[in-house]
């Protein structure tokens, strides 16, 4: 497919070619799945568009879409690229003062906002966004709301800037007749190196940056992607992950409309797991901790077989196992590993496949660092985990495992239009045409961030004979203990996150002798091990503070001691009575951890985890 200029041509060439075929599936006030058609969507798209421009929408002006992921949210956001503007995604859980924010540093003249509980907060800080013009109204898809005229007088603070999605598609009704041609002039007015988006960074460290991505960098990632992860007009994607992440973005939605394929809608991530069932996808984006949630249920449950059942099981995925490093290492599977793989499948590792997605071709991960062993034991049942790497300011992929020859903790090899090189000092540099060319309003930023021409990721990295990248830690993480040795936190953490019940490992040990460790749990599986173990408790705070959850845990870490360097274990561990959340400000909208933030937190914990050390 010849790619045209911009992702609004993209879109309207894809849907007149496609016409009737099923473009989306979704659900509305309704148990079952809608379908909804390449051109009734592109027409959907168009009364969106021709609203816009209606409300003084023009090029180059910044819309804000502040809703969860839906279809939705995809025709809000074509609808403001068609016009030229730029569309600026809002992660729905992100903080208040995120929200201020990104509203006032974008300049955002109108934003989309979905259902009652997200235009409250909008309203909570509207004296603060006077630049916000016009607030449009997205329905629940999911719950029945309120009647609309009771809806705008329970926010009349802001009455003159309030309008539902349905009214400003009637207000586009008059320039839909008296200016028919208007989209098809914006999109041949536009050019491929105006900027079709706004997408802000988590902030780790601080207020989140502004990354604009041209038509041209998004693109860019498209032309290269269907060599790398082949999708086609019969495949079905399943999409539950934030759109405003860069990742779900272009290898979600902009791939959707690339390859042709039918994209179905989860209702909700809560709701992931029933929507998975029902819709049998054949590709998917996952994160790593959905993957490790997968991995541990599928675990579990090979746990409660028979003896006799268990070592069938655990010889089969050993099978598998064999089979995916001859793959990594592109060596020939001679015949009698051929048979023992198809007697495994026929076995057992159809079944397991079964259990996750029947019709699965592969999975694409992404987002952050995921666990070795999961990934190897998902491929190794026949589900190819494709991981790849890549940043906002890069579009998402730069470097993603190939079908074939996946290289379980690496993140694969670049994409044809991306170089790669690692600095002197292990940073992670790149550049190509999908690369962003600086920071929003941001110079000194941008500065930072660019040497001759190459972007400096952050992370650090190394690339193997195969040309396969292997990120070993970001680069601000990187912990110095008092001998010298530079460690890898995240590699640490992963490896303790594969054990059940742990659902978050924080490792500090900054110029100090040994490594300690902040752990969260997964309070049901914690609640079954206490069950299984038969300890007594009251209530959950009481169980994570136990002994004898104490004493579990540590011996489980001990057991991890062989894939460590004796200066990566971990001596001491506290155990926090809840999980990290954005709400606490322990992590970002995309759920990353904030280090320094949990660091300070709990500044006496770790203290004395310390001074345990010492004894």
């Amino acid at each position: 497919m010849t790619l045209p200029d911009t992702i609004g041509q993209l879109f309207f060439n894809q849907a007149q070619k496609l016409g009737q075929k099923t473009a989306l599936r979704y659900k509305q006030l309704n148990p079952l799945y809608q379908s909804m058609s390449w051109k009734d969507f592109s027409l959907f798209v168009e009364e969106i568009t021709f609203g816009l421009a209606t409300i003084s929408i023009n090029a180059a002006d910044t819309v804000a879409i502040f809703s969860q992921t839906s279809y939705l949210w995809v025709a809000a956001d074509l609808a403001t690229i068609s016009l030229r503007a730029v569309s600026v995604p809002i992660y729905p859980n992100s903080s208040s003062t995120d929200l201020e924010y990104i509203l006032n540093n974008s300049e955002a003249k109108a934003i989309f906002v979905a259902g009652e509980k997200q235009l409250a907060r909008i309203a909570n800080i509207s004296e603060k966004i006077a630049r916000v013009q016009k607030i449009i109204y997205l329905p629940s898809l999911t719950k029945r709301e309120p009647e609309w005229d009771l809806l705008k007088a329970k926010y009349n603070m802001l009455e003159g800037k309030l309008i539902h999605l349905n009214e400003l598609c009637l207000l586009g009704d008059e320039l839909t007749k008296s200016d028919p041609e208007l989209i098809e002039k914006r999109l041949k007015e536009s050019n491929t190196d105006e900027t079709a988006t706004l997408i802000y960074t988590s902030g780790t460290t601080g207020s989140p940056k502004g990354v604009p991505l041209t038509h041209a960098n998004i693109l860019a990632v498209l032309a290269d992607l269907p060599g790398v992860i082949p999708i086609t007009e019969d495949d079905i994607y399943f999409s539950y992950l934030p759109i405003s992440h860069v990742f779900e973005r272009v290898c979600g939605e902009f791939y959707w409309l690339y390859s042709g394929c039918t994209c179905a809608f989860a209702e909700s991530i809560e709701t992931m797991a029933k929507n998975l069932g029902e819709i049998e996808p054949t590709v998917m984006v996952m994160v790593p901790r959905v993957l490790e949630s997968t991995y541990t249920k599928v675990r579990n449950g090979i746990s409660g077989s028979s003896s006799r059942a268990k070592k069938l099981i655990e010889w089969s995925i050993a099978i598998g196992e064999e089979v995916v490093k001859h793959r990594a290492k592109k060596q020939a599977i001679s015949q009698v590993l051929k048979f023992k793989h198809w007697l495994a499948d026929r076995l057992v590792l159809s079944k397991l496949r079964a259990r996750i997605g029947g019709r699965l071709r592969f999975i694409v991960c992404g987002g952050a660092p995921a666990p070795v062993a999961v990934l190897t034991f998902l491929n190794a049942i026949g589900i190819p985990i494709l991981e790849g790497y890549g940043l906002t300011e890069t579009s998402a992929p730069t470097n993603v495992n190939r079908l074939g020859h996946v290289k379980p903790g690496t993140v694969g090899a670049s994409l044809s239009s991306v170089e790669v090189k690692i600095g002197d000092d292990g940073e992670i540099l790149v550049r190509g045409a999908s690369i962003f060319k600086g920071y929003f309003k941001d110079p000194q930023a941008t500065n930072e961030s660019f040497t001759d021409g190459w972007f400096a990721t952050g992370d650090i990295g190394l690339i193997d004979d195969h040309g396969y990248l292997k990120i070993t830690d970001r680069k601000k993480d990187l912990i110095v203990d008092a001998a010298g040795k530079n460690i890898a936190p995240q590699r640490i953490e992963c490896i303790l996150k594969t054990i059940s019940p742990i659902s978050q490992a924080i490792v500090f040990g900054d110029r100090t002798k040994h490594l300690v460790a902040l752990l969260t749990l997964d309070e049901q599986r914690a609640m079954e091990i206490a069950g299984e173990q038969g300890w007594q408790y009251e209530k959950y705070a009481d169980l994570v503070t136990s002994k004898e959850m104490h004493q579990y845990l540590k011996k489980e870490i001990n057991a991890k001691r062989g894939e460590l360097a004796e200066y990566e274990c971990i001596k001491h561990f506290s155990v926090l009575d809840k999980d990290l959340s954005v709400d606490d400000g322990e992590l970002t909208a995309t759920l990353k951890i904030k280090r320094s933030v949990l660091k300070q937190k709990h500044a006496d914990k770790i203290e004395s985890l310390y001074a345990s050390s010492l004894n």
